[in-house]
């Protein structure tokens, strides 16, 4: 009798623990697929003594580039975004580096990129001590912005503009979008 009831309970508790195992599986959520992000070019909004007048100078304009290539990088391997390179964009604000000033303009170039939102990002230099970075993410939809972000940085270093840079990428845009995917599911 003990052994009758030992094979029909054999199957069941397999097809239990089997259950059990897969049950994680079964109810996950389907991954978010990646937002389409157009990232522009970043600014300097230089608001120094001299600096208007003296315009861009080679080491900055080196160290934007800089901070451009540690931007892409940093939001391509959050795996949260698909990078639209939009620094070929024909918008003039962007071509002009004046998007920090056209009141959303960046949503409608990142649109016709065919992007979800846009990124852009600035420097404002106050003095060679004393600078600001900031950045904006709008839907390319509806031009609403979705983020807005900005840090004090000390110093005019590409060490003080990326660790500026990794700080509000990090703790600003990438955390609290993992979070917010974590609390989906």
């Amino acid at each position: 009798m003990r052994i009758r009831a030992f094979k029909l309970a054999a199957p069941a508790c397999l097809l239990a623990f089997g259950l059990f195992l897969f049950q994680p599986l079964a109810g996950r959520a389907e991954t978010p697929r990646p937002i389409k992000l157009a990232v522009f070019d970043m600014e300097l909004d230089d608001f120094s003594a001299g600096g208007p007048l003296a315009g861009e100078s080679p080491a900055e304009t080196e160290r934007l580039q800089r901070m451009n290539r540690l931007v892409r990088e940093l939001l391509t391997r959050s795996g949260l975004f698909e990078i639209i390179d939009a620094s070929g964009s024909s918008h003039p604000m962007a071509k002009d580096h004046w998007l920090r000033k056209c009141n959303g303009c960046e949503a409608d170039a990142a649109r016709e990129l065919g992007a979800d939102m846009s990124f852009m990002g600035f420097f404002r230099k106050i003095s060679v001590m004393e600078q600001n970075l900031e950045f904006r993410i709008r839907d390319a939809k509806t031009g609403a912005l979705v983020n807005v972000s900005q840090t004090d940085l000390r110093n005019e270093t590409d060490e003080s503009w990326s660790r500026a840079l990794k700080f509000l990428i990090r703790y600003s845009l990438v955390e609290p979008e993992l979070a917010n995917r974590k609390n989906e599911r």
